[in-house]
C-alpha cells in the first residue's frame, strides 16, 4: 500500500500543531509553579516576626514548618525536572517534524518551474525574447 504524498506533509504538521499544544501547557504549568509563590512576603514576615520575638512558635510547629518547606521544594523541583524533559522531548519531535518535512518537500515533484509568473506573478522571461523575434 502507497502512501499519499500529501501525507508526507500533513502529518508532520498535524504532530508540529500537537508539539505547540505541548509547549503551551508546559508555559502554563511553570506559570503555576511561579504563582505558588505570590505569597512569599506574608511567609516571609511571618518568619521576621518569629525571629523578632514578636510571635510566638514551638519547637514542633517549627519542626512542621521546615518539613512543609521540604516538601514544598521537593514538589517545585520534581515539577521544573518534569518540565524540562517535556520540553526536551518536544524539541527532539520537532527536529524530526521538520526533517520529515524536509524530506517530503524535497520527495514531490514541481508542476511548474520557479522562474516568471509562478515566483512574481508577471511576465516569464521567455515572453520578452520571444516578442523581440516576432518584430
Amino acid at each position: 500500500m502507497r502512501l499519499d504524498r500529501k501525507f508526507f506533509l500533513i502529518a508532520p504538521t498535524l504532530v508540529l500543531a500537537l508539539i505547540v499544544a505541548g509547549m503551551l501547557y508546559t508555559a502554563t504549568r511553570l506559570r503555576e509553579i511561579v504563582e505558588a509563590s505570590d505569597n512569599w512576603q506574608q511567609r516571609s514576615d511571618y518568619i521576621a516576626a518569629v525571629q523578632q520575638g514578636k510571635r510566638p512558635m514551638t519547637h514542633e510547629k517549627a519542626l512542621q514548618l521546615v518539613r512543609l518547606s521540604l516538601d514544598a521544594e521537593r514538589l517545585r523541583t520534581g515539577a521544573i525536572v518534569a518540565s524540562n524533559e517535556l520540553l526536551l522531548v518536544l524539541s527532539t519531535l520537532t527536529f524530526g517534524c521538520c526533517v520529515v518535512l524536509l524530506l517530503a518537500i524535497r520527495g514531490v515533484p514541481r508542476t511548474l518551474p520557479l522562474r516568471g509568473p509562478v515566483l512574481f506573478g508577471g511576465k516569464s522571461m521567455a515572453e520578452p525574447s520571444q516578442e523581440a523575434a516576432s518584430v
